[in-house]
């Protein structure tokens, strides 16, 4: 088949989060798989910064094109380079105006929420830029709202282009707490027939609701693990849009995320300090003695070592483990953290390392290098999340020996088995049910328990070692999500 991803991110071009690692790996795997893959995204100044480090640029796709966006007309230039370590295309649709800002996300000059404008016309031009290509897709999948016009254009605007006829949609919701909301004023800007503004289509609660439109028009719909699209049909974990989701049916699915072990892998990773794997382990000793001098820590001290990583935000439950500092550092055990995001969690994690100076270091930023050496580093690995669609730092815990220690939800349910003291067979890691500082807490400490009783923990790291999260599991099972999305169009496969 051919299948065209159009997102807003794609490692390594341009990431916020877990989105850009999915649209950066899984057409990779796909592509082996036979199929004829490629990307489009938008030359994000990040991505051409990335470009620029490297003394390169990407080649020119087509001739500059207009695209016209509410009556205004952009000069299109669609740029073409390769998913690193691929042979897949990856193409950028480059407007200055629109995407050379200083973060993914950023406003206008004005500082306004331009979303809609900016994604409007990306979703435009990737679409002219595919016919100017000779492209015409058996499916595109869309990522989270960013690219939702693009479902909505194959629903409500075939009738009026014919090359849609033939053309299948897939939308992956990765966070749906993050929906794509204006004001129903601005529906216009899409350019998509007047009724479908009303009748259920776009609009919610009095505003224009771009993911809405997309899960109401997409041929499938697909939730990051199986655990969240269930949770994406309650009213807690559905934010809002879970009746929209239910009356979906069988067009719902989950498919949990793989990782890309050319990239984590501790028997491969240039960025530890020592190789290791399953068969020998002594590697780690390496890395945990480099972690500690990289964080401060003494590091003949066998005692037990603690890391997370990840955005600092409430969903994530950092402020959960950031209250519990004090109380675990006392009981001995010592903390590694990498990550940035709401500034009171920045703030604390500075403060909480001036107070327990030796047990508790903080690593305020983002750093690949850094995040690779404390998942080969530490002891265990901790996502207190509130809701976790996903989750990829898990998956590398686990195939780097690091059992993580995770709140029973979407994919870390998914993919971590807990430890209970008596499923030593088939136990990888450690779960807590409570979104509570107290049942986090609890689960670190039994972890610290079992931690000194080798046998033990040894044989939780070999069981989460052998574990298979990679894409090529998780590409055999999008293929059938495509296939599935072809036939409720009525489209051969």
């Amino acid at each position: 088949m051919q299948i065209s991803h159009l997102s807003a991110e794609c490692v390594p071009f341009a990431k916020t989060g877990g989105l850009g690692d999915v649209v950066g790996a899984l057409p990779k795997f796909l592509a082996a798989r036979g199929h004829d893959l490629s990307v489009f995204l938008p030359f994000h100044l990040e991505a051409a910064n990335w470009f620029r480090k490297r003394d390169t640029w990407p080649e020119t796709a087509v001739e500059p094109y207009d695209v016209w966006v509410y009556g205004h007309k952009y000069t299109v230039g669609l740029l073409k380079s390769l998913l690193p370590g691929s042979l897949v295309p990856t193409y950028f649709v480059a407007q200055d105006e629109l995407f050379h800002r200083g973060s993914i996300y950023a406003g206008n000059e004005n500082g306004e929420d331009d979303g809609l404008w900016r994604f409007t016309f990306f979703v435009r031009a990737a679409v002219e830029g595919m016919k100017r290509l000779g492209m015409r897709p058996d499916v595109i999948h869309s990522h989270d709202w960013h690219p939702a016009l693009a479902p909505m254009l194959g629903a409500w605007q075939s009738w009026r282009e014919p090359w849609w006829d033939t053309v299948a949609s897939v939308l992956t919701v990765h966070n749906i707490a993050y929906q794509g909301v204006y004001p129903l004023s601005e529906f216009p800007i899409l350019g998509l027939p007047d009724g479908v503004a009303h009748g259920g289509n776009v609009e919610f609660g009095g505003a224009l609701n771009l993911l809405k439109g997309a899960l109401v028009a997409a041929d499938m719909i697909n939730a990051v693990s199986p655990t969240y699209a269930r949770e994406l049909m309650t009213r807690d974990g559905g934010f809002g849009l879970d009746g929209i989701l239910r009356s979906r049916g069988e067009r719902v699915t989950g498919i949990l995320n793989g990782i890309d072990t050319a990239v984590w892998n501790p028997s491969t990773d240039t960025l530890i300090a020592a190789n290791y794997d399953a068969a020998d382990l002594t590697g780690r000793d390496a890395c945990r003695a480099e972690l500690c001098r990289v964080a401060g820590f003494e590091a003949g001290d066998p005692g037990f070592i603690l890391g997370a990583v990840g955005r600092l935000t409430s969903q994530k439950g950092f402020d959960l483990l950031l209250s519990t500092v004090p109380e675990l550092t006392r009981r001995g055990i010592r903390i590694v953290m990498l990550g940035s995001g709401e500034p009171a969690l920045e703030e604390s994690m500075r403060r909480l390392e001036s107070q327990t100076k030796g047990r508790f270091r903080a690593f305020v930023g983002y750093d690949e290098s850094g995040a690779h050496k404390i998942e080969a580093g530490v002891d265990a690995f901790v996502m207190p999340s509130r809701f976790e669609p996903c989750g990829l730092s898990q998956m590398y815990s686990l195939a780097y020996g690091t059992p993580p220690i995770v709140r029973r939800t979407g994919g870390l349910a998914d993919s971590v088995n807990g430890f209970d003291g008596g499923n030593l067979d088939t136990a990888t890691g450690f779960v807590f049910e409570d979104a509570s500082a107290h049942a986090l807490a609890a689960s670190v400490l039994f972890a610290q328990r079992v931690f000194f009783h080798k046998e033990l923990w040894g044989r939780i790291v070999s069981n989460g070692m052998a574990q298979d999260f990679s894409w090529s599991r998780s590409a055999e099972r999008y293929e059938t999500l495509y296939r599935k999305a072809r036939e409720v169009r009525g489209l051969p496969w």
